[in-house]
C-alpha cells in the first residue's frame, strides 16, 4: 500500500478517536452536572425536612406539616436512591478517564501522521498497534448516547475541515 493510504487511514483513525474523546468529555460533563444538581437538591430538601421537624418539636405538629415532612422524606429517599443506583459521579469519572486515554492516543496519532515513514510495512504495523490501543480503551470505557457521539463526530469533522492542509479544507489535497 502507498504512503498516502497509510496517512489516510491514520487520519480516519484520528478523527474517530477525537470523536470518542469529545463524546466521553461531553458525557462526563453531563453526569457531573446531574450529580451536582441532585446533590444540591438533596441538601435543600433535607434542610427543609430538618427545619420543619425542629419547628414542630416544641408543639404538636399540624397534619399538613407532618404530611409535607413525610413527602419530602420520600423525595430524599428517591433522590438518594437515584444517586446511589446510577453512580453518576463514578460514571462521570470513568468517562473522564476514557477521554484522557483517547487523548493520549490522539497525540500518538498526530505524531505518527506528521513524521516520515521510510518503512511502510513497519509503519502499518505501528498503526495497527495504535488501533488496537483504541480498542482497549473502548473496551474499558462506559457507554454514551448515540446523539452524544454523533454531535462529537460532527464537531470533529468541522474541525478537521477547517484545519489547514486537511482534505476537507480549501487548501487541502
Amino acid at each position: 500500500m502507498s504512503h498516502r493510504a497509510l496517512i489516510d487511514a491514520a487520519e480516519e483513525l484520528e478523527h474517530r478517536v477525537h470523536s470518542y474523546r469529545a463524546a466521553h468529555f461531553a458525557a462526563s460533563d453531563h453526569l457531573r452536572l446531574l450529580h451536582y444538581a441532585l446533590g444540591f437538591l438533596l441538601i435543600l430538601v433535607s434542610a427543609a425536612v430538618s427545619s420543619s421537624i425542629l419547628q414542630a418539636s416544641n408543639a404538636n405538629p399540624s397534619k399538613s406539616l407532618t404530611l409535607t415532612a413525610g413527602a419530602l422524606s420520600i423525595v430524599i429517599v428517591v433522590l438518594t436512591s437515584i444517586q446511589t443506583t446510577f453512580k453518576l459521579g463514578e460514571r462521570g469519572e470513568a468517562h473522564q478517564s476514557a477521554a484522557d486515554g483517547f487523548g493520549r492516543i490522539e497525540r500518538r496519532l498526530r505524531i505518527f501522521i506528521d513524521r516520515e515513514h521510510p518503512d511502510l510495512t513497519k509503519a502499518w504495523d505501528e498503526l495497527t498497534t495504535i488501533a488496537n490501543d483504541v480498542g482497549n480503551v473502548e473496551t474499558g470505557a462506559p457507554g454514551f448516547y448515540r446523539r452524544t457521539y454523533n454531535a462529537a463526530r460532527r464537531e470533529s469533522a468541522d474541525q478537521a475541515a477547517s484545519r489547514p492542509g486537511s482534505r476537507g479544507s480549501p487548501d487541502g489535497e
